[in-house]
């Protein structure tokens, strides 16, 4: 019998970034924003149903070719706004089920807990005390190095 036991470790640590790279993070969180907001949008209008398949056609075919300035951030930010609703649909449908108050998705509002995820390790990089991300020219400094070992598999 073979187990294979994983522990998730998560680590907080503050980033120091220039004005450039303050000015990449502001984009790429108004970026997911963005996306997440014009699925909603869409998912919201009557007899369009959810699914998560029909998001990433909406996505590709509708949503990133009309926002240009998408390209300026990692590809997976806006792609990763698919997940973070398909998450909140999940647990909309699991409360209705269970009867209990269910909380429709709702809009994302600029500056109130902006935030964007890289969950492929390909996109992103730490070494010692700084940061690489997909897309930016430079690593951003971090205020202290990890203090695991481990494989990185997420920077939020």
């Amino acid at each position: 019998m073979n187990l294979d036991c994983t522990m998730l470790l998560a680590h907080k640590i503050e980033l120091r970034p220039t004005a450039a790279q303050a000015d990449y993070l502001a984009r790429a969180c108004g970026s997911r924003r963005h996306c997440y907001n014009q699925l909603l949008a869409h998912f919201k209008q009557p007899g369009v149903k959810w699914s998560k398949t029909a998001a990433y056609q909406h996505y590709i075919k509708v949503i990133r070719p009309a926002f240009p300035w998408y390209n300026e951030v990692s590809s997976r930010v806006t792609r990763n706004a698919i997940d973070d609703l398909d998450h909140a649909f999940k647990h909309f449908f699991r409360r209705v089920k269970l009867g209990q108050k269910p909380g429709f998705p709702t809009f994302k509002k600029k500056g109130i807990a902006d935030t964007f995820a890289l969950r492929e390790a390909a996109k992103f990089d730490i070494a010692g005390r700084t940061l690489r991300i997909e897309r930016l020219n430079s690593r951003i400094a971090l205020r202290q190095k990890l203090r695991f070992t481990g494989h990185n598999k997420q920077v939020t």
